[in-house]
This record gives structure tokens, sequence and C-alpha cells, in this order.
């Protein structure tokens, strides 16, 4: 018997993770003092799983497109392996890249739910998103309050959706290269 792990998708193979390595810590984020605080696998797994939840109080369902403008952080790879686990697919973008860019992206991928950084990111794009007809919501990774990822996973504490069982052929992103000449390309992963 082989003592490497065997994963159907990414789904499992997060929960997977979690299971074998609870304790053991995942992520850490620089603190403004330049310390650092780490999270563990655990709790990783249950923002994940809060953030499932959230996702699917908002009505993201399997097939769906989630974008996200952000920097690497913990909430990033939250997002990621949260839309992965209701079978939606994850499309990633720059902080630097321009709102126009931003908007076709979010217009051509067909997102029903944007998660951006901060507001400052939101109102930069929001005459690109008011554009986009599939865009239903946008949450702000900072911040508290409606439409903020806090919220969000108070509405998976409150709202608990078990994961799906995606088929390892499903779509789970897409990536928009920056392209030489015209609108970004999108690549299937």
């Amino acid at each position: 018997m082989s003592s490497t792990p065997q994963f159907k998708n990414l789904v499992d193979l997060c929960s997977q993770s979690v299971e074998r390595f609870a304790g053991n810590e995942i992520f850490g984020d620089r603190q403004p003092d330049g310390t650092w605080t780490y999270i563990t696998y655990r709790e990783f797994g249950d923002l994940v799983d809060q953030a499932r939840g959230g996702l699917k109080s908002l009505g993201v369902e399997p097939g769906d497109r989630v974008a996200i403008i952000a920097n690497n952080r913990v909430e990033w790879a939250v997002t990621a392996y949260a839309t992965y686990g209701v079978g939606a697919c994850i499309v990633p973008m720059y902080e630097k890249q321009n709102a126009a860019d931003w908007g076709f992206i979010v217009a051509d991928s067909g997102a029903r739910l944007l998660v951006v950084a901060n507001q400052a990111i939101a109102d930069k794009g929001r005459e690109e998103f008011d554009r986009v007809d599939s865009l239903q919501h946008i949450v702000t990774l900072d911040g508290s309050g409606e439409g903020s990822f806090a919220a969000l996973l108070q509405a998976g504490k409150d709202a608990p959706a078990e994961p799906a069982d995606p088929d390892p052929e499903d779509l789970c992103g897409f990536i928009y290269t920056s392209g030489t000449t015209g609108n970004p390309k999108g690549v299937r992963l």
C-alpha cells in the first residue's frame, strides 16, 4: 500500500490535507510590527467551510465563476478552495491590473461574484463592474459589515454547506494572460 495520499479533486486534496495535518501551520501573515502570525490546517479548513457556506448563501452554484482581485493572502486561498468546494471556478486577477482589464475579465468569464482586496479596488473598477450583466455581488476582503468577507464567513457559519464532489475533469478556474495585443485571453484549468 502506498503512503502517498490519493486525491480525486481539489476539494478532496483540501479535506485530506486538513485532516492529515490539522495541527500544522499552513499560512503566515506578516504583522505591521514585523512579526508573523500563523494559522493551522484546521483553522484554514474551518475558514474554507465558512466561506463555502457564504458562497452558497449568495447563490453561487456548480459551474459559476468567482472572480478575485487580490494579492497573495490567506483569504485568497480560502476563497479559491471554497469556490472549488461549491463546484465553481476561480478567476484570479492582479491588484495592479487596470480597471478595463478587470471589467473585461469579469464579463468574459461570466463571473457571478467578485471578491476584491479592498474598497479602493471596488471603487476603481466600479464603472467597469456596473456594465457586467452576470455580476451579482462584490465582496471586500478588508473591512466589515454588509458585503465584507467577514459577513460572508458569518453567513457560512449560519448556513453551512456540504462540499461538492467535482469530477476531476471539471473546470476549476480560468487564468487570463495579459497578451501582447488585444484583450486578455482566458486559459481553462
